[in-house]
């Protein structure tokens, strides 16, 4: 497998992940999954920035794991905010 097989599929998969994750978010049910899916969403996109100041940083100046990190920070986001509001 190619780093830039490898770099394409992380930062399409970082993204798609993340958004899962944020789609997770609007249910208090499914929060878990979220979290879950948050982390798995960090890894990911972490390799992919990785990857991209490694190999590709020339070519490209923002990685699609950048995206990824933000939407897979959006549910944790939510879950601190939700514990800090309710708190008594």
């Amino acid at each position: 497998m190619s780093h830039r097989f490898l770099y394409k599929l992380l930062g399409y998969l970082s993204i798609v992940i993340g958004l899962a994750a944020t789609g997770c978010m609007f249910k208090i049910q499914n929060m878990f999954y979220g979290i879950a899916l948050a982390i798995l969403g960090f890894i990911l996109s972490g390799i992919n920035v990785y990857l991209n100041t490694k190999y590709y940083s020339e070519e490209e100046t923002y990685p699609k794991g950048y995206f990824g990190m933000f939407f897979s920070s959006l549910p944790v986001l939510f879950m601190l905010f939700v514990i800090f509001r309710f708190k008594k």
